[in-house]
């Protein structure tokens, strides 16, 4: 046991200049876009709030916060953003963690920010775009209304506080969401460079290959060159070989992160009922707060991602349900679950299914429920517990 992303004229046709597509200008689109913005703000203002009557009571209230949020991960994501990964001692086991978003962290402080404050810059900004991409796929198969209820669900879902922390979620779903945004429209090459960059943020990006895989095939009659069918699924193997090429020159071996995940972080192979009876157990033997995290969450989190992925295949796209099984695949299938309500940020088949919810009394009940985990979630983490 272990413990703890109509123009207003045509251009003369000398000048050769191309119609611009602003479509998305039209009050269709920017109301609930906007909405998404002001949702997604509102729940920054309350959990920041909280956050400083929390912590804040010093002279510094924003470094409190941001000392207050500087937990678990982001302190590793940190780390590596300043002084790069290590070949020796416990900076060695950070190799788990994929090279992008301490890269941007690392980019954004050379402009004189402060590594922690880019973390956060990153991430909220990350975090905003996620949710109206969100919105974009959902409105490719349903209606406005039930579009704007997958993405409004996305912003307050019960872990939805790791949008505005120095982790790398935010990150992850707008690039793996704005991937599967390009291929709903076949901007192929589009498709591909997210999902690359997806790829090189987490593991699960690798999820996005059997996606575009079968988009590709349904398209297959639509496509006009080879390269179409080859190089989107390339560019995302590539994301992920970016990460294998930091292995290899940090620790001699491309696979690495192998051992690293199975000896220090309890990452291995195993039959997912064998995490899930683990946190099962862990509900009468953990103490108070991870009987509710590391135990009934992360079996809740399970089953969540199980139902998710059988009634994607029922009810949505071949695409989005293999996208789905993949995740849930690599999220479960290990000895130890951990951080599975916090993975499924990315899964969007499930915001896709929650805002086909018909009946509005449940629906606001789900959110009403959901938003008041997100509150209660952020206040533990801020506090150093463990939430996911």
């Amino acid at each position: 046991m272990k413990s703890l992303s109509a123009t207003a004229g045509k251009p003369l046709r000398r000048y050769g200049t191309r119609t611009l597509p602003i479509g998305w200008l039209a009050p269709d689109r920017v109301r609930p876009w906007l909405g998404l913005v002001l949702l997604s703000l509102l729940v920054k203002v309350v959990v920041v709030t909280l956050a400083l009557v929390e912590f804040g009571a010093g002279p510094d209230p924003l470094t409190a916060l941001g000392r207050a949020w500087d937990h678990w991960d982001a302190q590793h994501y940190l780390y590596l953003a300043t002084h790069g990964y290590g070949a020796t001692g416990d900076a060695r086991n950070l190799i788990a963690f994929f090279p992008l978003y301490p890269a941007l962290i690392s980019a954004v402080a050379a402009t004189g920010l402060p590594a922690r404050s880019a973390a956060l810059l990153i991430s909220n900004i990350a975090g905003v775009v996620a949710a109206i991409l969100l919105y974009e796929v959902a409105r490719q198969e349903l209606r406005e209304h039930a579009a704007f209820r997958a993405a409004a669900f996305f912003v307050l879902f019960p872990t939805a506080y790791f949008l505005l922390v120095g982790y790398t979620e935010a990150l992850f779903c707008a690039l793996a969401f704005g991937a599967v945004l390009a291929t709903r429209r076949q901007r192929w090459l589009f498709a591909g460079l997210l999902g690359g960059l997806a790829a090189a943020s987490r593991l699960t990006g690798l999820a996005l290959l059997p996606f575009l895989l079968i988009e590709l095939f349904n398209a297959r009659h639509t496509l006009r060159a080879a390269w179409q069918v080859i190089l989107a699924p390339v560019l995302v193997v590539l994301g992920f070989l970016t990460y294998l090429a930091t292995n290899l020159l940090v620790l001699g071996d491309a696979f690495a992160f192998i051992s690293v995940q199975r000896e220090h972080w309890s990452h291995s192979l195993a039959a997912p009922w064998v995490g899930f009876a683990d946190a099962i157990r862990g509900i009468s033997w953990r103490v108070p707060w991870e009987k509710l995290t590391v135990g009934g969450g992360e079996a809740i989190g399970g089953m969540a991602a199980y139902a998710a992925t059988i009634l994607s295949w029922l009810r949505l796209r071949p695409s989005d349900a293999a996208y789905a099984t993949v995740l849930t695949v690599m999220a479960t299938f290990l000895p130890f679950w951990l951080s599975i309500p916090r993975y499924l940020l990315g899964m969007y088949p499930l915001f896709l299914l929650a805002g086909r919810i018909s009946q509005r009394w449940v629906y606001l009940a789900m959110v009403a429920a959901s938003f008041l985990g997100l509150l209660v979630f952020s206040l533990a983490f801020g506090r150093g517990y463990w939430a996911f």
